[in-house]
């Protein structure tokens, strides 16, 4: 399964005006990436995660860590045993976009 989103950064920008960025990111993310384009690049993963789900679920039920050599590694307790999900983030300019692809075993 594949899933991928869009965000426009002035318009996010906007957005975090008026949402607690706690209720989307985990303590961690938020530590981790200060920058306004990782914080666009995760929320485009976790909405491009829960396109390929299917479904919506609860945003901290899905996570991405950064490996020792700085890249995203998208966590989630939805996954079922044995399956994975492989993530890539890029943001330029005003936009940040996200892939994710699932794989069920």
């Amino acid at each position: 399964m594949v899933g991928i989103d869009l965000v426009f950064m002035p318009e996010f920008k906007k957005r975090l005006e008026t949402v607690d960025l706690h209720t989307i990111l985990l303590d961690s993310e938020l530590r981790e990436n200060r920058l306004i384009e990782s914080l666009a690049g995760l929320f485009a993963a976790k909405e491009a995660f829960f396109k390929a789900l299917g479904r919506k679920a609860d945003w901290h039920e899905v996570w991405i860590e950064k490996d020792k050599e700085g890249k995203p590694r998208l966590q989630s307790l939805l996954l079922p045993a044995g399956s994975h999900a492989e993530v890539s983030i890029a943001h330029s300019g005003d936009y940040a976009v996200a892939v994710v692809i699932l794989n069920f075993l």
